[in-house]
């Protein structure tokens, strides 16, 4: 099956040594998956920085994903809107815990950054239902 360009694309944003990571049953992580709403510039060190950010569609970042699964990356995430979570699980079909996180995302060396939000945003009131075409991903690495 060939890769298409976002998929290619992809994997170079995914890098060959993506830094240590928390234990997972297959040992230690490369490092994690971290999927945001946004992504926050404070979260980010507080030096001089580069960004690749890759726009993907959802096929091609649910192979992705699979293929950092496979080599030891574990997934994290920060969302509190529950339809998101739940169309993020029904789409990929990745272990994404259920429960939602308001937590304070902080960059973590290794860390590679899937930003997932709404294409429409939605201001003063949650959406109950979010389909896949609701949303707009990009995978962002710090260089």
């Amino acid at each position: 099956m060939a890769q298409t360009q976002n998929q290619m694309a992809a994997e170079r944003a995914a890098g060959a040594g993506a830094g240590p990571g928390l234990a997972t049953e297959q040992g230690p992580a490369r490092g994690r998956i971290v999927i945001l709403n946004a992504l926050p510039l404070n979260a980010l060190p507080r030096s001089h920085i580069r960004l690749d950010v890759l726009p993907v569609n959802i096929v091609d970042l649910g192979h992705w994903m699979y293929r950092r699964l496979a080599e030891g990356f574990e997934i994290v995430h920060y969302i509190r809107h529950q339809a998101t979570i739940q169309a993020l699980r029904r789409e990929l079909g990745i272990p994404l815990p259920l429960e939602p996180n308001a937590g304070l995302y902080q960059y973590a060396p290794g860390d590679i950054i899937v930003v997932v939000s709404l294409r429409t945003p939605q201001r003063g009131q949650e959406v109950q239902q979010v389909n896949i075409s609701d949303l707009e991903m990009w995978i962002v690495t710090v260089l």
